[in-house]
């Protein structure tokens, strides 16, 4: 459907940087240097002008969390027009670290903005909401006539199908920056806030639903929108 094209775009957008984050939290564990939360610069040919290592600090996270994270590490990468600066947060309970994304625009003449990239994205989502919702419909009394026509002939692979979802739309998170939105997962979500001409995401791990996940989210994006200012 037309909104796993969300996901999809900004899956592209950090796929890489979340894959190195996974070696290096393990790297982490196994090293003395985990034992202290002093944020950890790693070796890159690319510096964001915002170092997403600075946004949180250790009681931003300790309140939402439960715990002080071990290590804070930063690593900045070129992706297309824009630069993006990771931190990820790694806490003792490994399934509760955060990552934090922070999207800039390249020193670049004509290079594309973050806000454009933004609007591209999420503009419009109220009327897109409401043509996903009509095809949701179509699609529904689609699948109940195929369900029906399956039942009497593989009835095994009802539960199979009924697994299958589409991506959730985009929900609009009022009171935060210019904009935001919360797009929710099978395994969590994230909430992306957009501030000027520079936006942010905010994965956090651990046990909970979306609502709880939701609302952890929200709590550390007020923590990093009074420090980008």
């Amino acid at each position: 459907m037309r909104f796993v094209l969300y996901t999809t775009i900004f899956g592209v957008l950090f796929a890489t940087a979340c894959r190195s984050n996974d070696n290096g939290s393990q790297a982490n564990h196994n090293s003395a240097a985990a034992n202290t939360s002093t944020p950890r610069a790693v070796a890159s040919p690319v510096h964001s002008k915002i170092d997403a290592c600075t946004l949180l600090t250790t009681d931003d996270l300790k309140g939402v969390q439960g715990e002080a994270y071990k290590d804070a590490q930063r690593s900045d990468r070129v992706d297309g027009d824009f630069i993006v600066a990771q931190c990820y947060y790694a806490m003792p309970t490994m399934a509760n670290s955060v990552v934090l994304n922070v999207t800039t625009a390249k020193d670049e003449s004509g290079a594309r903005t973050p806000k454009a990239f933004w609007e591209q994205t999420f503009g419009g989502n109220e009327e897109k909401e409401r043509e996903a919702k009509s095809d949701r419909e179509k699609d529904k009394q689609k699948d109940k006539q195929k369900d029906k026509d399956k039942a009497r002939s593989q009835p095994a692979e009802r539960g199979e199908e009924g697994e299958e979802k589409e991506a959730a739309p985009p929900e609009p998170v009022k009171g935060l920056g210019d904009e935001a939105f919360w797009v929710a997962s099978p395994v969590g979500g994230a909430i992306y806030v957009l501030k000027n001409d520079v936006f942010f995401r905010i994965s956090v791990g651990g046990p909970g639903d979306q609502k709880t996940k939701l609302n952890k989210s929200k709590l550390l994006a007020q923590k990093v929108l009074t420090k980008l200012g």
